[in-house]
């Protein structure tokens, strides 16, 4: 194998410039070993590119998730004591789950909601696991009444968020680092939005609104949401 600092500053460097499709292509060579942080980079790699393709081409995005799934599952298995490993594993274990139908997605919740949890509990300190936290509640709070009874049915010892509980997840990814994904403040000025709390919604949608430099699509949808909710404010 080449040089695995050489290999992994390649990938960061990719990673760094949203050039994602650039890195799997790069670490796919090496899928086959055992290099957690080679395996690690992969797996984040295939899902910012799924997220990128998602609103483009929905059909190539979901046939990035089995293999996402696989390398997660590696991570896993390689070093169940990262945080990381539990970020990428519940990530993937939910996507994967919803190309089985509505069901399987459903009764997949309380296992990635404990992989997410286990992921804050090792690292604390990874604003994107607070996010992963936050965006879970945020999901469930979205759900019609009829998805709620359904969900809650077959999942009896799932958590009942409140939008408090959302948003003091969302904050604090914020808190550890600002701006570090732009679909966070999205999500925290849409809650303060549909709570009607617009003068806390607004400076999120403000900021987004004037965004300028738009690197990935949730970058772009980030701003295009935020202008739709400040036109009605």
């Amino acid at each position: 194998m080449a040089d695995v600092d050489e290999i992994i500053h390649k990938a960061d460097q990719f990673i760094e410039n949203c050039e994602f499709e650039e890195a799997c292509n790069l670490l796919r060579q090496y899928a086959d070993t055992s290099h957690y942080e080679i395996l690690r980079r992969l797996a984040n790699s295939i899902y910012c590119l799924c997220r990128d393709w998602y609103r483009t081409d929905k059909k190539r995005a979901e046939n990035l998730i089995p293999e996402g799934f696989d390398v997660s599952s590696k991570l896993l298995k390689l070093s169940p004591e990262k945080s990381a490993s539990h970020k990428y594993y519940a990530i993937f274990l939910g996507e994967k789950a919803g190309l089985s139908g509505p069901k399987q997605q459903i009764l997949s919740l309380n296992n990635v909601l404990s992989h997410i949890k286990t992921a804050n509990q090792l690292d604390p300190l990874d604003p994107y696991v607070w996010y992963l936290e936050g965006a879970f509640y945020e999901k469930l709070l979205r759900l019609q009444w009829f998805e709620k009874q359904l969900v809650y049915a077959l999942n009896k010892q799932l958590v009942r968020p409140k939008h408090d509980d959302a948003l003091r997840c969302l904050l604090k990814a914020e808190e550890i680092q600002a701006n570090f994904f732009y679909y966070n403040q999205y999500l925290i000025g849409k809650i303060y939005f549909d709570q009607k709390e617009y003068d806390k919604a607004r400076p999120f949608l403000l900021k987004l609104a004037n965004l300028r430099i738009l690197r990935t699509e949730d970058d772009r949808r980030a701003k295009e949401e935020a202008e739709k909710m400040l036109a009605k404010l």
